[in-house]
């Protein structure tokens, strides 16, 4: 594939748009996988890693070594649960399997974009993150902010407390 791409770039002067890992695939070779991309590519814009019950790092290897991306969709778990380090120049996130998400670790992102899945943040949760944005404490470039809620019927009570909004009529009532 190294080669095929190299001789594909050379005839067209193309780079590669998007790469999607499937950690299932290749059991114990990505490290040498991540070394070669790294060798080859110049970067990497969008990277999409897939994967069930892996090892935290090797999930956490390949994240520190692709070159990196501006859109990064991270559909894998891990077998330990623990917080990813993602870099701090991407521009879209992804998580689709977030237990071990924490309001810290919200807080602490610096990404434009995100949308966070399968999270134990609680509406309360939400509502500071929203109050931290609204007062411009924290994520002043967000452009995005996508979560599941944990508990939808309580989400206007808990979820926006605090906060002026208004409710449009359901579509069902128009």
């Amino acid at each position: 594939m190294k080669e095929l791409y190299l001789y594909a770039r050379s005839l067209m002067g193309i780079e590669i748009g998007s790469l999607g890992f499937v950690m299932d695939h290749f059991n114990g070779q990505w490290r040498e996988i991540v070394d070669g991309l790294h060798s080859t590519f110049r970067r990497i814009p969008n990277l999409q890693i897939v994967g069930e019950d892996q090892q935290q790092d090797e999930l956490q290897y390949i994240l520190d070594n692709v070159k990196t991306p501006s859109h990064l969709y991270i559909f894998a778990n891990t077998i330990e649960g623990l917080p990813l380090k993602i870099p701090m120049t991407i521009e879209k996130l992804i998580i689709q399997y977030g237990s071990w998400i924490t309001l810290d670790y919200v807080m602490s992102l610096k990404v434009r974009n995100f949308s966070l899945w399968n999270t134990n943040l609680t509406n309360e949760d939400i509502n500071v993150i929203f109050k931290s944005w609204m007062e411009m404490k924290s994520h002043q470039n967000m452009k995005g902010f996508k979560i599941n809620l944990t508990n939808r019927a309580d989400f206007v009570k808990d979820g926006l407390k605090d906060i002026p909004y208004k409710m449009r009529p359901s579509i069902t009532e128009l």
